[in-house]
């Protein structure tokens, strides 16, 4: 197995691991803490907006989706 390849595989097994953990809302920071990932940005182009935008996980306040309150869910 090439290196991208094993890669892959391991983001795939972090991606289950969070929609797992996401069975019950659960915030950003609560998610970034459970991949063990401190920069906000990263996260959030390797792991949120994909998640959102292939709709495995949803928000809990779609109508406002920079609250501080938000929380996401598996769907």
């Amino acid at each position: 197995m090439s290196g991208t390849a094993q890669k892959n595989a391991k983001k795939e097994e972090r991606i289950n691991a969070l929609l797992e953990y996401c069975k019950e809302p659960r915030g950003r920071d609560e998610m970034m803490k459970f991949l063990c990932i401190k920069h906000r940005t990263t996260f959030r182009s390797d792991y949120l907006n994909p998640l959102l935008d292939e709709g495995k996980i949803a928000m809990t306040i779609p109508d406002k989706p920079q609250s501080k309150n938000q929380k996401f869910y598996s769907v």
